[in-house]
């Protein structure tokens, strides 16, 4: 995802604005077992302060990721707000800024990592298909969600569990 600063780079002090809608690359999503949905949306101000570039706007797209529960697929909507500076090149005198850079070429600048790190930031750590999804019985394995389960639930105090052996000698 690339974006043409050539006109603001003349017009310090000034703003654009930027639209920009691409398919997602599945594999950013491998490690997490996901895929994209949706094409990925961004809407951008990138704001010319005379020495850098500042870009903020926000990224919306759909996620489809493995459910903690049952593993069946959860759905994930993501609206994450991007935020990232832009130079033409490294400065001393921007060393501490160094995580939120993107520097670029003449003209163009690529922001594919600051949209992938801001996906990748809004991926909640359970992900669930729906809130009352009931997962996978640990004992024999069936989807709760989609059969119910014969297994014996009644749980037995690890304390106690020397005593259950020595009734059944």
């Amino acid at each position: 995802m690339k974006i043409d600063l050539r006109r603001l780079k003349l017009r310090p002090q000034q703003s654009e604005e930027f639209y920009l809608e691409t398919t997602g690359r599945n594999e950013f999503l491998s490690e997490v077992g996901g895929k994209f949905a949706a094409a990925v949306q961004v809407d951008l101000v990138v704001d010319n302060t005379g020495k850098i570039f500042v870009a903020r706007g926000r990224v919306r797209t759909t996620l489809q990721l493995p459910c903690s529960r049952c593993l069946g697929e959860a759905i994930v909507p993501v609206d994450a707000e991007l935020a990232c500076n832009i130079l033409e090149s490294k400065s001393a005198e921007y060393a501490d800024l160094e995580e939120d850079i993107i520097i670029h070429d003449p003209g163009q600048v690529d922001i594919d990592p600051a949209v992938e790190e801001a996906i990748f930031m809004s991926i909640p750590i359970n992900p669930l298909c729906k809130l009352e999804c009931q997962g996978i019985c640990p004992q024999c394995g069936v989807n709760r969600n989609l059969e119910d389960c014969h297994c014996e639930t009644r749980e037995i105090d690890p304390r106690w569990e020397k005593l259950k052996n020595l009734i059944r000698k």
